[in-house]
């Protein structure tokens, strides 16, 4: 039975050790600043691994901070740099909710002193029945949530880190692996947060995440969001606050809709109420910007489009 067990064990511990050193050599969260095969992208990794580690590691003197979901993605850097001065980080992540800006804006506090934070608002971030998304409480945001920032559980910058530790990250290695091996890799996210270059769209605006009919006003978010304005009072820096565009197509669907209607009218004032720099973009203005030059489809405006709503802001606060 020795004979059989001591070689077994021994060659369990190889074969384990083996697979770890092949995930730390790939780095798929792109943890640890390991690259040793030299990939072009950490395709796998969620925008909340990514620019969490982008701001972890940089260097730069950040000022200013753009939030939101997607819909905020395609707001360039230098735009907000060349209307302020300031030396800005994009911080949007995907299927965003005031949760995720609670622990984004306790990361940006914990390293940097800010002077301005724009956050685009969406309608959907208010409605209770929009579930907060999983990928926040997995990632180390999780440990922003709170006022204080607690401890982080994660080992960040731990060869042994605990993310690494599993059978996810072991899946996500060969994801990389195969992305830069076999298929087509690409940066999703560039310096200083920005996002990756796009193709053009054409053709007709395409209206999606329409389905949202059964919105309901959730005051817990309500809540949290006058918080962050409290907080923002008290450490003086500008909470500027953007409701994101909708093509028209998009606007007249919820508009024919009473119940929407009346619910995209609650959302606005509610916005309206709890923030001083307040700025609608989402039921006026938009209807001269209703082609895909603007729009890549109903919700996400284009970086042409985010580039204008940013003039039209900073132009006006200085006339």
């Amino acid at each position: 039975m020795k004979k059989f067990i001591i070689p077994f064990f021994l060659f369990t511990i190889i074969i384990l050790s083996s697979l770890y050193g092949m995930i730390v050599a790939v780095d798929p969260y792109d943890k640890l600043g390991i690259n040793l095969f030299g990939f072009e992208t950490k395709a796998v990794a969620s925008s909340r691994e990514n620019k969490f580690y982008m701001l972890e590691r940089a260097t730069e003197k950040y000022e200013a901070f753009i939030l939101g979901s997607s819909t905020a993605h395609r707001y360039v850097t230098t735009d907000l740099e060349l209307l302020t001065g300031f030396r800005t980080f994009n911080y949007a992540v995907q299927h965003t909710t005031p949760e995720d800006y609670q622990a984004i804006i306790n990361h940006i506090n914990s390293k940097f002193t800010p002077k301005l934070i724009i956050l685009q608002l969406a309608f959907v971030d208010l409605d209770k029945n929009y579930a907060t998304d999983k990928r926040l409480y997995t990632s180390p945001l999780k440990n922003y949530l709170n006022n204080q920032v607690q401890k982080n559980t994660y080992v960040d910058n731990d060869i042994f880190s605990n993310q690494l530790l599993t059978l996810d990250a072991l899946r996500d290695t060969f994801r990389v692996i195969g992305v830069n091996l076999f298929g087509e890799a690409r940066h999703v996210y560039e310096e200083h947060g920005n996002y990756r270059f796009e193709k053009p769209v054409t053709g007709k605006i395409d209206v999606v995440q329409f389905s949202h009919q059964n919105w309901q006003l959730d005051n817990s978010r309500v809540n949290l969001l006058k918080k962050l304005q409290r907080e923002a009072n008290t450490k003086g820096y500008k909470l500027l606050v953007i409701s994101a565009p909708l093509a028209p197509a998009h606007l007249a669907r919820i508009n024919n809709d009473d119940h929407m209607s009346k619910a995209l009218k609650v959302y606005l004032d509610t916005a309206q109420d709890i923030f001083p720099d307040f700025y609608d973009f989402t039921s006026q203005g938009m209807e001269k910007y209703n082609t895909t030059e603007y729009f890549r489809n109903s919700t996400h405006p284009s970086k042409k489009l985010s580039k204008i709503i940013l003039e039209q802001i900073f132009n006006n606060q200085t006339e």
